[in-house]
């Protein structure tokens, strides 16, 4: 975010008393949209700036004589988060099948503005389009800058290492560098996960249910969370690792819970149960 608290947008008093100025604001939310109608409020004051103000912002004046007077001015709000890395592999039959060839895309991604300038490290190396043979650096067309890929293909024993994506938007209102590290190893795998629990589970009112989620491979160790399909879960509820307690569980709490495993290898592994609760007695 940059280090910006507040930001001023002026218009110029002109007209009879009964000037009226109105600030719009394109694209966004109605949250978005000021109006002011006294012509002692012609400042719009944005404290606290957040990404979501960005945009441009229209100022219009007018007192009922001729065409509305109307100026426009852009606020750019810059910010950079930290860069995910994600990994997928793929292994395919080559050479009628003397040797299969195993090729790991590393996908770096990061949320920012202005657009971001992606490099790569192997270990403490530099690589770059054409300084080795085995690597394909590549932005894909549909992303408009926000993922860069790193193509390791056929894998040598030299690529298993720590792979560094560092994302810059070249110290934008000092904003600094961020980078991430991935480890990837001849165990590096998507995750798998196992729900203990029947399906589905029955209970009365008031009672405690347990959920209880493992993973069952998966490298680096997948991350394990819980969620209730179409909604968020209830307040009370208690989590500890892969496992999720209800204590005095209501019909409110029926639904389906997924337990879903994550650790940016492939894509997420995720088991579902359903949690019937009987109605109250009468």
């Amino acid at each position: 975010m940059a280090p910006v608290s507040q930001c001023w947008l002026w218009t110029e008093r002109g007209g009879k008393l009964n000037l009226q100025i109105r600030w719009t604001k394109t694209a966004g939310s109605a949250s978005d949209r000021f109006h002011e109608s006294s012509v002692f409020n012609e400042t719009l004051r944005i404290t606290h700036i957040q990404r979501h103000h960005g945009g441009r912002y229209y100022c219009k004046a007018e007192n009922g004589l001729g065409a509305p007077a109307i100026k426009s001015i852009r606020v750019d709000v810059y910010y950079l988060d930290d860069p995910v890395v994600t990994v997928h592999q793929s292994v395919g039959e080559a050479k009628e099948q003397f040797y299969y060839e195993r090729t790991v895309f590393l996908r770096c991604a990061v949320n920012s503005n202005p657009p971001v300038r992606y490099s790569w490290r192997r270990g403490h190396e530099f690589l770059s389009q054409g300084s080795d043979k085995g690597v394909e650096i590549y932005e894909p067309f549909f992303t408009q800058g926000e993922t860069k890929i790193l193509k390791l293909k056929n894998l040598r024993p030299q690529d298993y290492a720590n792979y560094t994506c560092t994302a810059s938007v070249r110290s934008v209102c000092g904003i600094p560098d961020k980078s991430v590290l991935f480890q990837l190893t001849n165990t590096t795998a998507s995750p798998s996960v196992k729900l203990l629990v029947e399906d589905p589970i029955v209970a009365n009112p008031g009672q405690t249910v347990t959920l209880v989620c493992i993973s069952t491979g998966g490298e680096p160790m997948p991350v394990l969370t819980w969620v209730r399909h179409g909604e968020t879960l209830s307040q009370n509820s208690l989590l500890n690792g892969g496992t999720l307690t209800i204590p005095a569980i209501s019909t409110d709490d029926t639904g389906i819970y997924s337990c879903v495993a994550s650790n940016n290898v492939g894509n997420p592994a995720k088991k579902s149960t359903n949690i019937v609760v009987r109605g109250m007695c009468p």
